[in-house]
């Protein structure tokens, strides 16, 4: 009797554990398709996996047909985000028309790259002339331009939406975690610091992620902490929690930390992380390092990078570095100045004894 009430204890003291640091998302499947719904609050969003369309696939999915011309209608015709904060999930709305002379029967969205979202449809049945909206979110992993293409599963075959964006830095300097490789037995543990650009103080509230894999501890340890510690004075940084990695095998695993406040962007902050699970071995901590441009007369960066060994056996270590260096270009030498005018030929005098330069007599 007295095992089974501590069954029970330690049972519940493991959802406690998990609600405090975690949020659980709701999975489900449609087309190879995940659901999740931690990307915008109140809107549930589709995650494509391998069974999705590949790009250049000519029907737009793997053995799907494409929809005929003039059949569905799109406004607008192609979605640009144009230029998207990373760490900002970034939503525009799209509507869909059915143009047929049929019933059209909405499926699910899929696409071919994760920096793109999209939500369920309002209406999944379209009657000759209806038209319903869906939600695309683009959330970046790397600066710079994306674009890609969304393929909507209708009754009447699929359809191939183009979608395109262009990466910049987060002035709030939050940096999606990409291609973490943790080995067995390793304590990859990067923080998350926050950058307030703005004149204000700025109060964090909240902090959480989206997968059980990936805790969340504050940066000294402990298990509470003031309010205070989570504030952000302007135009300064500061550690707000420390993200303990440990993923499932069988190949990389996705989640979201998301940072809230009030005068964040929308509320909000949303970091992707990307990890792996690998053999004992080497690794570096922190995982990623982020250098930003700097002037010739700015103060050298330096940054600490620790190497650890998780294996039971010793490694050698040879460290190296390419990285692009930067110094003053010698001056192009100047021109060669222009050549001296030649002297203007006298002028003949007049009839009336003028010149073009004036009067023979001076005058």
């Amino acid at each position: 009797m007295y095992r089974k009430i501590v069954w029970c204890y330690i049972f519940v003291l493991t959802l406690l554990e998990l609600s405090l640091n975690t949020k659980l998302t709701a999975q489900g499947k449609s087309h190879g398709v995940t659901v999740h719904d931690s990307l915008i609050e109140g809107i549930t969003f589709q995650e494509w996996g391998k069974d999705s369309g590949a790009e250049g696939d000519g029907a737009g999915a793997r053995g799907g047909r494409a929809v005929a011309a003039g059949a569905l209608q799109l406004s607008p015709p192609a979605l640009d985000f144009g230029r998207a904060a990373l760490a900002s999930a970034h939503a525009l709305t799209v509507t869909l028309t059915n143009t047929a002379n049929t019933t059209m029967h909405l499926a699910s969205v899929a696409g071919t790259t994760p920096d793109f979202h999209a939500s369920f449809f309002e209406s999944k049945t379209l009657a000759p002339r209806g038209n319903t909206t869906f939600t695309v979110v683009y959330l970046g992993r790397r600066e710079g331009p994306v674009a890609a293409h969304l393929y909507i599963h209708t009754s009447l075959g699929v359809h191939k939406y183009p979608v395109s964006a262009v990466g910049v830095a987060s002035e709030w300097g939050l940096w999606p975690l990409l291609g973490l490789r943790v080995p067995q037995n390793a304590s990859v543990e990067p923080l998350v610091v926050l950058h307030n650009p703005t004149d204000s103080e700025v109060q964090v509230s909240e902090v959480y992620s989206s997968a059980p894999w990936l805790r969340l501890a504050l940066p000294g340890g402990g298990r509470a902490a003031p309010r205070a510690a989570w504030s952000v004075a302007p135009h300064s940084s500061r550690a707000l929690v420390r993200l303990r990695v440990a993923p499932p095998g069988g190949g990389p695993a996705t989640a979201y930390v998301r940072v809230r406040g009030a005068a964040l962007p929308a509320g909000a902050l949303l970091l992707p992380l990307q990890a792996r699970a690998a053999p004992p071995g080497e690794y570096a901590a922190p995982p990623q390092l982020r250098l930003l441009p700097r002037g010739s007369r700015d103060a050298p960066d330096t940054l600490e990078l620790r190497a650890a060994n998780s294996a039971p056996t010793a490694v050698r270590l040879q460290p190296q570095l390419w990285a692009a260096r930067c110094g003053p270009a010698p001056l192009d030498p100047p021109p060669p100045p222009d050549p001296p005018a030649a002297p203007a030929a006298p002028s003949a005098p007049a009839a009336n004894g003028q010149t073009d330069k004036g009067t023979a007599n001076g005058n």
